[in-house]
């Protein structure tokens, strides 16, 4: 048992069951949610149509973040197992904030993530990445049912002004994770390249979907081609600016 490194338990039979388990479920209750949004959705009036491009804009829309995730993945798989990076990203997906935690894991142990650990290093990093997101999911247990009574406190009781708050929630939150790469313009300015290219982009493929009837299409793929070209041509100037 001391020679033990972290693939006997990563690769182990139960772990896998455990990760499938999980990834069932969720597709279970994601199935169960999106019938009921579909259901609220008639009864609010949303014609069949309209219910049908929302969905295809969304799932198209989700294509660029998700890509970002894969390429994360990479970097988890070799540390912490192909069954764990599975289950974690098909759950969670925040890449970034699975790395991070169990990266702390590994350090309270005065050890770093590396293909080659003890299992204890390994367990503590599994078990930082599982606990670390406690909080939210007691937040969401607590108060999610009251969200109506938090929307109607944000809108004063007018529902009218519902959509608004909303997109300006929306506009903040692209902002507060944009503004970040903006400032980078000295320490790492193809970062910031990447992201004043990529709202070009997306400035761009709005203005030709509101002009042109056959480019419609283009809204629905802005938030990807911006996340993909801004990407792209950062990589091609990177060695020039």
């Amino acid at each position: 048992m001391e020679n033990l490194n972290q693939w006997f338990y990563a690769k182990h039979p139960l772990m896998w069951l455990i990760a499938i388990f999980g990834v069932l479920l969720t597709l279970v209750q994601s199935t169960l949610i999106m019938r009921k949004a579909i259901k609220a959705g008639y009864e609010l009036g949303i014609t069949k149509e309209e219910m049908h491009k929302g969905i295809r804009t969304s799932a198209i829309a989700s294509i660029g973040p998700s890509l970002g995730v894969v390429g994360s993945l990479l970097a988890l798989l070799v540390t912490m197992g192909s069954a764990i990076s599975y289950v974690r990203l098909s759950l969670i997906g925040g890449a970034n904030y699975e790395a991070m935690a169990a990266n702390f894991g590994a350090k309270v142990l005065n050890s770093e993530l590396s293909p080659n650990m003890i299992p204890v290093v390994f367990t503590n990093a599994l078990w930082t990445m599982g606990l670390g997101l406690i909080g939210v999911l007691v937040f969401v247990f607590l108060f999610a049912h009251k969200m109506d009574k938090v929307n109607s406190l944000l809108t004063n009781g007018r529902k009218a002004l519902l959509p608004a708050v909303s997109l300006g929630a929306m506009l903040g939150s692209f902002a507060f994770f944009n503004i970040d790469n903006v400032l980078k313009y000295k320490t790492n300015p193809s970062v910031t390249f990447s992201t004043i290219f990529g709202g070009i982009v997306m400035f761009v493929c709005m203005k030709l979907a509101d002009k042109f009837t056959g480019l419609r299409w283009l809204r629905d793929w802005s938030l990807t081609l911006s996340m993909f070209l801004g990407a792209i041509f950062s990589t091609l100037l990177s060695d020039k600016i």
